[in-house]
């Protein structure tokens, strides 16, 4: 049996990683929105993300040796690695976000080891197994993540940014709107679902900032930079917070 000890440990040291990682993600964006203004942040891009590669690397050691969580804490250093790659800045963005919703998964898997071994039936396993389409959600919200992507690297337009964007972030509103209304008893779905709601609205109000800045031609200046920055990393919140919500949906079938 797992030490609970240990693994409400562990839960902490990854929600801990899961926001440090955070750092590399807000200080990259803002520093090439500011076209070298901002240089002098730089450095702490590059340090806090050697150093996540350092705290993922603890999180996989610790996770092996309580032997809980090891799958996520394995995936999320490998993404890490991945990220750290030089001279391919398209897939450095693509997988930041990713990173982040994979530490999210290992803070979901730890918190619910215990509850699962304790209450799982055959039937409740069957019926899990039935609703895995669920994770089409988080899928798909790596569309406009990737889109998004090639936008700022110019290897895309903005429409079909714009298009799976709009598309998601439907798909999300009305799913988890559903979701409050024929759960209201679940807490935890309904956290998810709010959760979830809140990550989207903060998206798209800075991502029509950024847009509408842009159209003013006020480019490198702060206001841009921090648009820019809150809706790129605005992608990895809406990312997890899709992850959670189709871990909790699972758990309530």
């Amino acid at each position: 049996m797992p030490d609970i000890i240990g693994v409400a440990g562990m839960k902490r040291y990854a929600v801990f990683t899961a926001g440090f990682a955070l750092a590399p993600m807000i200080s990259g964006p803002f520093v090439v929105s500011m076209t070298g203004r901002a240089s002098g942040l730089e450095w702490a891009h590059t340090i806090t993300g050697f150093a996540t590669v350092y705290l993922l690397i603890l999180l996989l050691l610790k996770s092996v040796k309580n032997g809980e969580g090891r799958l996520p804490a394995a995936v999320a250093l490998a993404l890490g690695l991945l990220e750290a790659i030089p001279g391919v800045p398209r897939l450095h963005a693509a997988v930041s976000p990713v990173l982040f919703a994979t530490l999210a998964w290992a803070v979901m898997a730890l918190s619910s080891e215990q509850e699962t071994a304790e209450q799982e039936t055959a039937g409740q396993e069957t019926a899990r197994r039935k609703s895995r389409w669920i994770f089409v959600l988080p899928a798909l919200v790596l569309l406009p993540i990737f889109y998004g992507v090639g936008y700022r690297h110019q290897t895309s337009g903005i429409v079909p940014h714009l298009g799976a964007a709009l598309t998601v972030a439907g798909v999300l509103l009305i799913f988890c709107k559903a979701m409050n209304e024929r759960h209201p008893a679940n807490k935890k779905l309904r956290r998810a679902c709010n959760i979830t709601i809140a990550a989207v609205l903060f998206q798209i109000a800075f991502g029509v900032a950024a847009f509408i800045i842009r159209l003013l031609e006020i480019e490198g200046g702060l206001w841009l930079a921090v648009a820019r920055t809150a809706h790129i990393t605005g992608a990895a919140p809406v990312l997890a917070a899709s992850t959670e919500l189709a871990i909790q949906y699972r758990r309530s079938v």
